[in-house]
C-alpha cells in the first residue's frame, strides 16, 4: 500500500537512514509518492510549514534533471554533437518542440539510452539533505550560466522583482533557479543552502533543511503591507464585545443576552438556525432567542459572536475573495458532519467555527498585492503547481497560518480557535487539549483541498486517518462521498 510504504520510508529518514530512489522520467505518480514522503518527514520534524516550499523546489530540481537528460537523448537521436557549438545551437532550436511532441515516448527513450535521475535523502545532525542527481554532466558553458543565475538570484527579495527581470516567462524560462533561491532565503533556511555541481560524470543539485531554523530577516514591501493590513483591522464592534463579556459572567440573565442579540437581525437568525440544527436534540421548533440560548449554551453562543464579527469585518474589507470563503464554508459544514459522525457532538460547533475561519490569514495574504497575486497565479498554473498560495507564502516570507494566528490573537479569539487556525495544516503539532478540534479542522480542510485537486489522500497524516478509522482508501473515499452528498443535500455545493 502506497500510504504504508511512504510512511515506512519517512520513518527511515527520520531515524537517520539514507534513502535513495531512482527513475527515468518524472510522472505524476512519482511526484505524488515523493510529496507524500516529505509531508510526513517535515510534519514529524515540526517543519510542516515548509511543505509547499520543499515540494516546489524538488519539482524544479527534478524537472531540470530530466530535461538535461532529455537534451542528451535528443542530440543522440538527431546525431548532433552536443559539444560542438554549431550543432548545439542548431539542436536547441528544435529541442523545446521535441519535449512537447515526444513527451509520451521520453520515459522509454531515456531508459533505452541509460539516463536516470536519483533522489537521495538523508537526515543527520546538520539537518535534512535532499539531493537530485542525473547522469549527464553539465557542459562548461552550462555550468557558467547556472552559477551566474544563482548569483543573480541571491539579489532578489520578492517575486515581483523576479517576474519583472525574467524576459521570457511565457514558458517559465529561467524561473526555476530564482524561485528556488528566493524560497530558501525567505523561509529562513538561507540561499547558501542551495548548490548545483558536476564532476564530469553526474550533475547534482542539493539543499539542506537545517534542524534548527533561523528566522528570515528580509522585510519586503509586501510583508510590510501585510503587517499594516493586520494593524488596520478594526476591533470587534462594541455590542459584540459586550455580549462576549456577558457570556463570561458566572451569573448572566438570559433575558439580557437575548435583548442584546435582538438588535442584530443576522446574528439572531444564525442563533435560531443553530438551535434548530441536528447538533441539538429538541422536541419542538425553537422560535425565540431565550430558548435558543438555553439550547446552544454560552460557549457556543460566544463562538457565534466571534464568527459573526470576524466575517463581518473581513467581508467588508475583503469580500472579493469569494473562492476562499466558499472553501471555508464547505470546510465548516464538513467539520460539523465529521463531528456528528464520530460522536464528537460536544465540540461540533467549535470545530465548525474553526473550519469557517481557518483560512482568514490567507485572505490577508492574498490581498497584500493584487497585481502580484495575479502574476503568481499565472506562473503557478503554467508550472502546474497544486496551489499558488505556496508562492505567495514563500516569496513573501510568511505563511497564511502564521498570519491567521496573529489576527486571531489580535481579536482575542478563544485559545482553541487560535490553535486550530495556526495548526490546520500541521495537526500533530497542536496542543493535546485542542487535538480533537484541530484534527477535525485539518481533515475537513484536506477533504475540500482534495476536491480542488490541491491535496491527495496519500499526503494525509497517518495519525489523523487512524484517529478517524480511515486508513483504508476505499473506506476513506466512501466517507468522503457521503459528505459530498450530504453537502449537496443542504445546498452547500
Amino acid at each position: 500500500m502506497l500510504q504504508t510504504k511512504t510512511t515506512d520510508i519517512s520513518e527511515q529518514i527520520i531515524n537517520g537512514e539514507p534513502v535513495k530512489l531512482a527513475f527515468h522520467y518524472n510522472s505524476k505518480e512519482i511526484n505524488k509518492f515523493l510529496n507524500s514522503i516529505f509531508v510526513k518527514v517535515l510534519s514529524k520534524n515540526d517543519q510542516d510549514y515548509l511543505q509547499g516550499m520543499v515540494e516546489t523546489i524538488l519539482r524544479e530540481m527534478i524537472i531540470n534533471a530530466v530535461k538535461a537528460n532529455s537534451k542528451r537523448v535528443f542530440f543522440k537521436i538527431k546525431s548532433l554533437d552536443i559539444h560542438d557549438e554549431n550543432d548545439y545551437n542548431t539542436g536547441m532550436e528544435e529541442f523545446k518542440t521535441f519535449l512537447v511532441n515526444e513527451n509520451e515516448k521520453l520515459a522509454d527513450e531515456l531508459k533505452e539510452y541509460g539516463y536516470k535521475v536519483e533522489i537521495c535523502m538523508k537526515k543527520d545532525n546538520d539537518g535534512f539533505k535532499i539531493m537530485v542527481r542525473n547522469n549527464s554532466p553539465l557542459l562548461p558553458f552550462e555550468n557558467i550560466r547556472i552559477k551566474e543565475r544563482i548569483d543573480k538570484a541571491r539579489n532578489y527579495n520578492d517575486f515581483g522583482e523576479i517576474y519583472m527581470d525574467i524576459a521570457d516567462d511565457s514558458e517559465g524560462e529561467g524561473l526555476g533557479i530564482p524561485l528556488t533561491v528566493l524560497f530558501l532565503k525567505n523561509s529562513g533556511i538561507g540561499d547558501e543552502s542551495f548548490n548545483i555541481r558536476t564532476d564530469g560524470r553526474i550533475t547534482q543539485s542539493e539543499f539542506v533543511i537545517p534542524n534548527a531554523m533561523h528566522p528570515s530577516e528580509i522585510i519586503t514591501e509586501i510583508k510590510t503591507r501585510i503587517a499594516l493590513d493586520i494593524d488596520e483591522l478594526p476591533t470587534f464592534p462594541e455590542n459584540i464585545i459586550h455580549l462576549q463579556q456577558l457570556c463570561r459572567k458566572k451569573e448572566v440573565k438570559i433575558e439580557e443576552l437575548a435583548s442584546g442579540i435582538s438588535t442584530d437581525p443576522a446574528l439572531t437568525a444564525s442563533i435560531l438556525k443553530l438551535a434548530n440544527s441536528a447538533g441539538f436534540i429538541t422536541s419542538r421548533k425553537i422560535n425565540n432567542l431565550k430558548d435558543a440560548i438555553k439550547i446552544i449554551g454560552l460557549k457556543n453562543l460566544n463562538s457565534m459572536l466571534v464568527a459573526s464579527a470576524a466575517r463581518h469585518i473581513l467581508d467588508t474589507r475583503f469580500s472579493f475573495f469569494k473562492e476562499v470563503w466558499a472553501h471555508c464554508n464547505k470546510a465548516a459544514l464538513y467539520a460539523r458532519l465529521i463531528a456528528y459522525r464520530f460522536n464528537m457532538t460536544a465540540i461540533s460547533e467549535m470545530a465548525y467555527l474553526a473550519s469557517l475561519l481557518h483560512d482568514l490569514g490567507k485572505i490577508i495574504l492574498l490581498s497584500a498585492n493584487n497585481d502580484l497575486t495575479s502574476k503568481i497565479e499565472t506562473v503557478a498554473v503554467k508550472r502546474q503547481m497544486r496551489r499558488s498560495t505556496v508562492l505567495e507564502e514563500m516569496t513573501m516570507g510568511i505563511s497564511h497560518s502564521s498570519i491567521g494566528r496573529i489576527i486571531a490573537e489580535k481579536w482575542n479569539f478563544p485559545p482553541y480557535l487560535v490553535e486550530a487556525i495556526a495548526c490546520h495544516h500541521s495537526p500533530i503539532n497542536a496542543r493535546a487539549e485542542y487535538r480533537d478540534i484541530v484534527s477535525i479542522t485539518y481533515l475537513a480542510n484536506a477533504l475540500c483541498l482534495i476536491e480542488e485537486n490541491k491535496f491527495d489522500y496519500f499526503y494525509l497524516e497517518d495519525e489523523i486517518i487512524r484517529r478517524f478509522g480511515l486508513t483504508d482508501r476505499d473506506k476513506f473515499d466512501l466517507f468522503h462521498n457521503e459528505l459530498i452528498q450530504k453537502a449537496a443535500d443542504t445546498g452547500a455545493n
